[in-house]
Order: structure tokens, then sequence, then C-alpha cells
């Protein structure tokens, strides 16, 4: 999704994963402590706090991280001085407003020309190799000592503390001591680097107006990186050098946290659940056998793997296809595509594998209008175990209200039935249904769930056989999207003198209709009451100035659709 106008400071998360929510940011930006802000002359905005403050006003912005550059550079290109460091943990430290914005401060450690850009957090201390004295003053600038380029030393520097972790600035050939190109597999570094950036940029752009296309990709360092053994996912940055924090496209890295507060966005980030979005506001869900993007399981299951899409823009940004790619991991070939669907927000599939392999998995899905989103993968170790249940397809999907449950056994041998059972957190299930077994032999079967929970929702087989002995499924989980608007739409648009708001619902709720402006300015707030059926949310608008404007609609605290008109 590309558009130009919106400029809206609401919060974009809803439950996922039982306790985790969607967070959407940029980890890698600068202030003028280093070689950003460079228009500050012309907007004010100098130090990280004006940064923040800026940044929390965008749109689709949760969370904002500013990694200066480590060193000095030179009397024409000034960059961090130590002393700066710690004025910028401090601004973080103010600016971060648990529940509402979080700030965070780092600093991008290395060189273009010796070895590449590493963007670091959780790490107190300026990290530097500049001895006094130099364009900075007598002292050397730096609280750590780590020579220039020199990565074998500094990865054990960043490991050193607990909570730190690096992702990897706009990756080159041979950056990194060659880390992805040839270098042998460092396990100090897989212990601090959770991320490759796949998009890096405009660094230098100043549109504020979110039109910026997507950057350049970085794609193939990424695939390089988890061939050759590493743990690591995808991050789009903007890496801001001028006041447009957040504002220059709407690529977004999405953290799956618990809360919105550093400690839980950084908690994220160390168990690599996230994901990079060109789209600012496509919720994923990606999950095989029930564990979540990010981790290393180790089973005597088959893959089965499930990937949801959800877009609050709903059908006006369908998807074009979902695939899913797989690789052995430190085998130093790129991982490769298993499977695809086209034209649907949802994919199922069950990879059949054998004993005593390891893959790894990552989604990619692209949007009709050209968006990507990349997930963090999962690791799957298959191993000789005793399989819980042994099906060949157990799979859940939304249909309207409900969730249809779908699965099919082989060599099905004394079973007298199936107890299907649903949890809402992962861990406490209670039985929905049963069903009958067919018989010996191969059967499909399905069972609906018609009172799904909004959110994620995780169901599990209990097979049971005639003796009374059981065993378990793996669990599926389903992400189900209820929504009370089926239609929206402003006619006519554009709006002279009075906004017709047509608007189909399924039930009965008060509306809380809220107008912005396109610079995020609330302009007017309506109250209404939505009977189920198609209504009509009339309003004069006439005092409006001309432009183009956003409606959003909420219902029970809880932003349910928006769309936008032009006053003439």
């Amino acid at each position: 999704m590309r558009r130009f106008i919106l400029i809206i400071p609401l919060l974009c998360s809803i439950t996922v994963f039982c306790q985790y929510n969607f967070y959407f940011g940029n980890l890698h930006s600068h202030s003028a402590y280093s070689d950003g802000n460079q228009d500050s002359v012309a907007t004010g905005h100098y130090n990280p706090g004006n940064d923040f403050r800026y940044a929390s006003a965008s749109y689709h912005m949760d969370y904002l991280g500013i990694a200066e550059h480590n060193h000095y550079s030179s009397n024409n290109n000034p960059g961090m001085h130590v002393g700066h460091y710690s004025m910028g943990l401090y601004q973080a430290d103010t600016a971060n407003h648990n529940g509402s914005f979080v700030a965070m401060y780092g600093m991008e450690w290395g060189t273009i020309s010796q070895g590449g850009h590493v963007v670091v957090y959780g790490v107190p201390a300026l990290i530097g190799w500049e001895s006094g004295s130099g364009g900075w003053g007598p002292t050397n600038n730096y609280d750590v000592f780590c020579a220039k380029g020199d990565f074998t030393s500094f990865w054990p520097i960043v490991k050193s503390y607990p909570t730190a972790f690096c992702t990897l600035a706009h990756p080159q050939t041979n950056d990194y001591g060659s880390l992805f190109d040839g270098a042998a597999y460092n396990a100090n570094t897989d212990s601090v680097v959770v991320g490759s950036a796949i998009r890096s940029g405009s660094a230098f752009s100043t549109t504020t107006d979110y039109t910026d296309p997507p950057a350049a990709s970085y794609e193939s360092k990424f695939l390089k990186g988890l061939a050759a053994g590493y743990h690591i996912g995808p991050t789009i940055d903007h890496d801001n050098h001028y006041t447009t924090f957040g504002r220059t496209n709407q690529g977004r890295t999405v953290a799956l946290a618990a809360s919105l507060n550093r400690d839980s966005i950084m908690a994220a980030f160390k168990a690599l659940r996230f994901y990079a979005s060109d789209d600012w506001n496509a919720q994923v869900s990606f999950t095989i056998n029930g564990k979540m993007m990010g981790t290393v399981n180790t089973t005597g299951l088959n893959s089965s793997i499930n990937v949801t899409l959800n877009d609050l823009d709903g059908a006006t940004d369908p998807v074009n296809k979902i695939e899913i790619f797989y690789g052995n991991p430190g085998s130093g070939v790129n991982a490769t595509l298993l499977t695809s669907n086209t034209g649907s927000s949802t994919l199922n599939y069950a990879h059949i594998t054998t004993i005593n392999t390891s893959y790894y998995y990552y989604a990619k899905i692209t949007q009709v209008d050209g968006d990507i989103i990349w997930t963090s993968p999962i690791w799957i170790n298959r191993v000789a175990v005793v399989v819980p249940l042994e099906l060949t397809r157990f799979t859940g999907q939304q249909e309207d209200n409900t969730v249809r449950l779908n699965w099919s056994t082989a060599n099905e041998i004394n079973t007298s039935h199936f107890e299907v059972e649903r949890s809402f957190d992962g861990n406490n299930f209670s039985m929905i249904g049963r069903v009958n077994s067919h018989g010996n032999g191969s059967a499909d079967y399905q069972l609906t769930d018609p009172a799904p929970m909004k959110g994620m929702n995780f169901y599990r087989l209990k097979q049971v056989d005639k003796d009374g002995q059981y065993k378990y499924s793996a669990v599926v989980p389903v992400l189900f999207n209820y929504s009370i608007v089926k239609e929206l739409k402003i006619n006519p648009n554009p709006v002279i003198n009075q906004l017709n708001l047509a608007l189909t619902v399924s039930e009965s709720a008060s509306l809380i209709c809220k107008i912005y402006t396109a610079e995020g300015r609330q302009a007017k707030v309506l109250n209404a009451v939505a009977s189920a059926g198609r209504n009509i949310i009339a309003s004069d608008v006439s005092n409006l100035a001309s432009g183009i404007y956003i409606v959003v609609l909420i219902s029970n605290n809880e932003r349910i659709a928006e769309t936008r008109f032009i006053k003439q």
C-alpha cells in the first residue's frame, strides 16, 4: 500500500499468539549527534529528544531506534562524540513512554570503507577506536576500545551485555570480515546478530508524505546469511539523515512483543520475533507445528506450516501470492521455493520430511500493489521420536464468522473418535466437538468452530482408540479476524459540504468517527449508533478547508475501519 496522505498518530497493534502484539517501527536512524538532522536549521530538530517526539506523531510508528555513527569522522562530517552517547541514552529514557511509544538509543558501529556497519542496541557504553587528540578533542573518543574493522573482537564485546543485539545495516559483499561470503561460521556472531536489513533507506530522502518507493533490496545477503547457518531475521531500515522519521515510506520492521515497552521490544528482537514489511499495517502469523517465527524446534513431526495475513486495509490491499522457502542451515546453498499459492491471505501446507534432517523456513508475501513482506524463519530439526498423532493433514481457516477445521488420516487402526480441542492461550485446552472415526484405513474429517475468539485460536486433535488410550496432534493456530464492518464508502467523493458515510455492519454498534487532516490533526469527531445492515452517517463539513482527510471508525476503543475523502 502506498498512499501519500496518512499521518495519523494511532497505535496499530492487536493481540496475536496469545500474549504477543504487533508493533511497527524502525531500528536505524540518526540525529545531529552524528550526521542526522541535516535540515536542522530549517526544522529546528537537532537532538534525539526532538526526533523521538517527531517519530511518535508519525503514522504506524510504535517505536524508533536512533543509532549514531560511533566515530567522529572529520570536522567537515562530524559524527558521534563520546559525551553525546550518554546524552542520547538519557534523552531516549526521557522520550520513552511505555504503552504509547518506545524510544531506543544505540550506535551504528564500523565504517563503510573498512568492513561494514552494524546497528547495536543494549550497550550502554560507546565502543570505538579513536584516541585523542583528534577533531573531537584531547580525550579518547570511546568508552570501550575495539580496533577499527576488528569484528572478531567486536562480537564478544557486544555479547558481554546480556540484553544487547545487533542488526546488519545495508550489508555489502565481504562486509563484517566476509561474514556471509565464505568465512567460517562464528558462534559469537550468531549469538548477537539477530537481523539483516532487507531494505535500507533512502538514507538522504527529505520526503515526509510516505511516498518514497521501497529502498533497494538486500535480500541476497539475507539468503546468504541463512545458508551460512546464522539465525537471523529480516529488517526494513529507513536510515534517516534528515528530519523524516517514519515518514519517508511505509516500510516497517514489525516486532511481536508482549506489550509496548522497551524491555518487551528488546526481547522480541533478541528472540527473532519480527518481520520486514513494505506495508505499514500488515499483520502476519507464521507458524510451524504451532511454533512461531524465530524459534528453533526439535520435533518428531513433519512440518505443518501455517501463514495468515491480516491487512487492516482489507479488500483494498489484497494478496497476490504467498511463498514458503526452505533450506538446510549451514549448507551454503540458498533457500528454494517449497510451495506457494495465489489470491489468498492464508496458506496451509504439510512438508513431509525424513528423520534426522534440519530445515529453516520463511514466508514471503507479495501484495497486489507490489508490497512485499518477509518473515523471520523457523528452524526445524526432525528427530526419531514417537509422533503423537499421524495425520496427513490438519488445517484450520476462517470462514465468515466461524473457523473450519479439516484433517485427514492414513492407515487408521482401531480408532474410536477424535475430540477437537481449542485454546485461547496455547496452553489450556477444552473440547469443542467430537467426530467419530470412519474406521480403519484412510479418511477425511471436518468440524466447524461456531464461536472462535477474535485473535489467535489454537486447535489440537485428541485421537482416542477403542481401548481408551489416546494421542494428541500438533497444535494448529488460526488467526480469526472478525470485523463488524462489511462495507465503508463515501459518496460522493470529493465532498463539497456534506459528508455521507455509507456503512454496512453485521451487528448494531456505538461508533466514534474521527476525521483527521493529512497532517494528522483531528478536525472533527462524530458519535453515531449503527444498526445491523446499511447505515448512512451524514455530517456537515462545510467549515473544513479544502484538502485530503482521513476517516477512522472506532468501536469499543478499537479501530475497526478507515477510509479517506477529498474536501473541495
